[in-house]
């Protein structure tokens, strides 16, 4: 299992700056020194003291604010007024990061004279409506369109939809751009005359938006020319989300032949059951898995499958979701991936802990060092296991004896992991900076 992004280790003095930059546990006098050289790392934690949080505001160098803009607390939200624009631009933009700002910040960066600044704080979802209609007549054409765009939505209907007349659609269809007749085949209103000229249409997207049409019966579903690759992640139709269907049209479309609708509804709350137990035993492995990132009440032999043979974003709350008691019977699996899922139950012994540190897979031996079970003696000798992230993640490590850690430090390939080991005393973290030469503050 390639899960590991291996990089060069960074030898003393550098190593130990990079690593107490990144030390949950460095308190504020270390903080402080640090931000000196422009050395931490605001990601490491949720929340800053309000000291570290001033220094960090009025930082000369604007890097050091940009990153506070990202990760900072609260306190960050001061910097919708900060001099430097890639500042304003880190904190408008941090809603790609799932992160809110306060409709009262927005307020502030929705005058803001910069263009990036003003069209990220039109993305935000929750605009004030006085900001939106303030956007709406923006000099610059980009801010406009995503202010145009928030707007309309807060007054949609569900996917956008809206009802089309013939000469509408016969208007779409003879459209000589393929996105949009591409767009109209895939609204669930377009006229079924409409639907079946697009099935003809040249543009194999066009043909395959409108086999998902949920107007067709499946013999003219299964009649168009469309061949779908079950590798391919395709889009979806949005109406197999948002459509509402009651429980007879629902029973009707899950026995369709056209895996993108299959697909489409396994994503649906409102499944019945026995369409539930159909997708689950679906000969899609995709129809499969969004059943099971979906739902709560899949079996578990699906939830075991699915964290087997998958690698994507939602395998870690899969793997959260399979009953722990009895895992330890995988511990001799011929997949790595199932040996690992041992470590989960909570009757496992520290002795079966042990021999998965041991594994020849380093994926399995690196879920045996996040184990509380493994003994601190094991944490010690996994400092020589050949895989940069086990041993300087062993490095890291909390159970480190004292001594190991001391010695760690000096080691160029453990010092920058030794040196964000929540456990090193102060008095060491203010040695190493002193050695690294920076300044003490005064």
């Amino acid at each position: 299992m390639a899960i590991f992004l291996l990089d060069d280790s960074t030898p003393p003095p550098k190593g130990w700056i990079e690593g107490l930059s990144r030390n949950p546990a460095a308190p504020d006098d270390v903080v402080l020194r640090l931000l000196s050289v422009n050395a931490i790392d605001f990601s490491t934690r949720k929340a800053w003291s309000d000291e570290v949080a001033e220094v960090a505001l009025n930082h000369a160098d604007p890097k050091v604010r940009r990153h506070f803009a990202i990760f900072g607390g609260d306190q960050r939200f001061r910097l919708a007024g900060d001099p430097d624009v890639e500042v304003r631009r880190a904190l408008a933009a941090c809603f790609e990061l799932g992160k809110q700002l306060p409709e009262e910040v927005l307020e502030v960066l929705a005058d803001d004279p910069d263009d990036y600044v003003r069209w990220d704080v039109a993305c935000h979802p929750n605009l004030p409506r006085q900001s939106q209609v303030k956007l709406l007549s923006d000099p610059v054409d980009g801010v406009r369109a995503a202010a145009h765009q928030r707007f309309e939505e807060a007054d949609r209907p569900p996917g956008g939809w809206t009802p089309i007349t013939s000469e509408e659609a016969d208007l779409l269809v003879r459209s000589e751009n393929a996105e949009v007749r591409e767009r109209a085949a895939f609204n669930p209103l377009l006229p079924i005359e409409a639907v079946r000229g697009l099935a003809r249409d040249p543009e194999f997207r066009v043909r395959l938006a409108a086999s998902t049409h949920p107007a067709l019966a499946e013999e003219e579903r299964a009649a168009i020319d469309v061949e779908i690759d079950p590798g391919i992640r395709y889009h979806l139709p949005e109406w197999t989300l948002l459509l509402r269907l009651d429980t007879v049209e629902l029973r009707r479309l899950a026995t369709s032949a056209h895996v993108l609708i299959r697909r489409g509804l396994a994503r649906r709350k409102d499944l019945p059951q026995d369409v539930k137990e159909r997708f689950a035993a679906d000969e899609d492995f995709a129809v499969r898995l969004l059943l099971a990132e979906n739902h709560d009440d899949v079996p578990v032999e699906l939830l075991l499958e699915i964290w087997r043979d998958w690698e994507g974003l939602s395998q870690r709350r899969i793997r959260e979701r399979i009953p722990r008691q009895g895992l330890r019977r995988y511990a001799d699996d011929p997949h790595p991936r199932m040996r690992a899922l041992a470590l989960d139950d909570p009757h496992t012994p520290p002795e079966l802990v042990d021999r998965l540190s041991r594994d020849e897979e380093p994926w399995v031996r690196w879920c045996a060092l996040r184990d509380p079970r493994l003994p601190a003696r094991r944490v010690v000798e996994l400092l020589n296991d050949a895989n940069p992230n086990l041993h300087r993640d062993a490095a890291a490590d909390p159970r480190l004896p004292p001594s190991c850690l001391l010695e760690a430090l000096e080691q160029p390939r453990l010092a920058a992991a030794a040196a964000r080991n929540p456990t090193l005393p102060t008095h060491v973290m203010h040695n190493l900076l002193d050695r690294a030469g920076v300044g003490r503050r005064r």
